[in-house]
């Protein structure tokens, strides 16, 4: 295949599996199943009232109108994860996951996701990336109030992404190799490539980052099942790789902007090395359902500590402060789920520079701002720095149902606004110089859990597809 092609291949297969989604609306149309407002459920559908558990008292059971749809027993999802980004080309890999409900008749069921889970996800890429990854989450274990997350994985990124660290990285795109400034990141990404006397800087930003390793975390509810604390372990393992002086598109890479940090004293971590740490964390929880809430809140209190006591080269502390909050604007006449999350994440110590990014939640942590996880509109950790604000908005409106081939899927469309900045230390926190971005997603709920997310974003510097499991938050 032409290399010059594979963007456009990509994006058309993004497309592609936009329209089957379309199209799949399309067909249970034709056979008169889909329903285009969302009803409040039939009582006769419904699973039997029961009491909840002591543990769950205070918690908000699944909306009508979501559990007259959940299903009993185990289940499979699966599906093709294909998308495109400009540094590791068109990706491609598969996710499946595979879920237990347990009965109808137990007492859990009106108030949880689900009683188990597994996630099985392997991805590649045109530019050499991999990443395979399994995870298992288990609430309420043997019907008690504790829960169990654990997951290993494998990365390995030819093209990880390195813009600096701090408030410097707010300003416009650069490179030595040129006096212009770039507003641009398409236009910057081409100056980047240009071969002049036999030299490049196509690399500038980017290095190579391998990394294997696992993470266990287990939580207890207390208040009825509104409060949870959590405490766990990180094992990692990370390699890095520079692109100073190797040959790159038959020319000589000049000094990365990795490179020159480090040789400025500015970064830790070139080496690479064991980054093990312990998180602990605070939940307060009262969202109907988890995977995809339409009221409630969640505050969480997170924090991740790595030590040498821990056989980590490293010596550093993260903590992160985060609101998210859902409300459902058509009450029982349908769904549309206004949807807010605001984020402050801080650290302190000898952080590793490709650590300096992550972000820690009780339910997954996310990386830097830009990329899915934080500013859609921007690429992955465009903005980094020891203090990072971000806030994100979202309406997410059900606009249609079905069951096809046995399966429940739900559609929703959900325009979004995301923000935030970074800071040279808490104390530099100020609100100049926010970035922003909009967009809008598609949306599949499959069979409740699987959230299959299709998002477009729009910032100053271009535009971003993504294809990706679950809602953003």
């Amino acid at each position: 295949m032409n290399p010059g092609c594979i963007p456009k291949c990509a994006e058309a297969v993004c497309r592609k599996w936009v329209r089957l989604v379309l199209i799949a609306m399309a067909i249970a149309l034709c056979n008169g199943q889909t329903v285009w407002r969302v009803r409040a459920a039939e009582p006769a559908n419904l699973p039997p009232v029961l009491p909840p558990p002591d543990m769950l008292a205070e918690r908000s059971p699944l909306p009508e109108m979501l559990l007259k749809d959940k299903r009993e027993g185990t289940y499979f999802t699966g599906f093709p994860a294909i998308g495109w980004d400009p540094e590791s080309e068109f990706n491609y890999g598969a996710a499946i996951q595979w879920f237990d409900n347990g009965p109808s008749d137990s007492p859990f069921f009106r108030y949880t996701p689900y009683r188990k889970r597994v996630a099985i996800a392997a991805t590649g890429s045109t530019g050499g990336s991999r990443r395979a990854l399994i995870g298992y989450d288990q609430p309420y274990i043997g019907d008690s109030p504790w829960r169990v997350r654990a997951a290993a994985l494998f990365d390995q990124n030819k093209f990880q992404n390195y813009f600096g660290v701090g408030e410097l990285t707010l300003g416009p795109l650069t490179y030595p190799g040129s006096p212009l400034e770039y507003s641009n990141f398409d236009d910057y990404k081409q100056a980047l490539n240009q071969v002049v006397n036999d030299q490049t800087w196509a690399r500038y930003n980017e290095y190579r980052k391998s990394q294997a390793g696992v993470v266990a975390t287990v939580e207890r509810d207390f208040l009825g099942g509104r409060l949870r604390p959590q405490i766990g372990f990180q094992v990692l393992h990370v390699k890095v790789g520079d692109y100073t002086g190797e040959e790159v598109n038959g020319a000589i890479m000049q000094p990365t902007r990795l490179y020159t940090d480090v040789q400025n004293g500015d970064v830790t971590g070139f080496e690479g090395g064991w980054d093990n740490a312990v998180k602990v964390g605070l939940t307060f929880d009262t969202r109907d359902f988890e995977p995809d809430p339409s009221s409630g809140v969640m505050l969480q209190a997170v924090g991740r500590i790595s030590s040498h006591v821990l056989g980590s080269a490293f010596d550093y502390q993260q903590m992160t402060l985060s609101a998210r909050g859902y409300q459902n604007l058509l009450g029982d006449r349908g769904r549309l789920v206004l949807a807010g999350r605001l984020t402050y994440a801080m650290q302190f110590g000898d952080v590793p520079f490709y650590s300096a990014s992550g972000i820690p939640f009780t339910d997954g942590d996310a990386n830097g701002l830009g990329g899915h996880a934080t500013l859609r509109g921007f690429v992955t950790d465009r903005f980094v720095g020891d203090a990072m604000a971000y806030a994100n908005l979202e309406l997410r409106w059900s606009f249609g149902e079905t069951t096809l081939w046995g399966q429940h899927l739900r559609f929703m469309l959900v325009p979004f606004l995301d923000t935030g900045s970074v800071f040279d230390s808490v104390g530099d926190t100020n609100l100049k110089d926010w970035k922003f971005d909009g967009g809008l997603g598609l949306r599949l709920a499959w069979n409740l859990s699987t959230i299959v997310s299709f998002d477009y974003a729009r910032s100053g510097e271009g535009s971003l597809f993504y294809m990706e499991l679950g809602h953003q938050f």
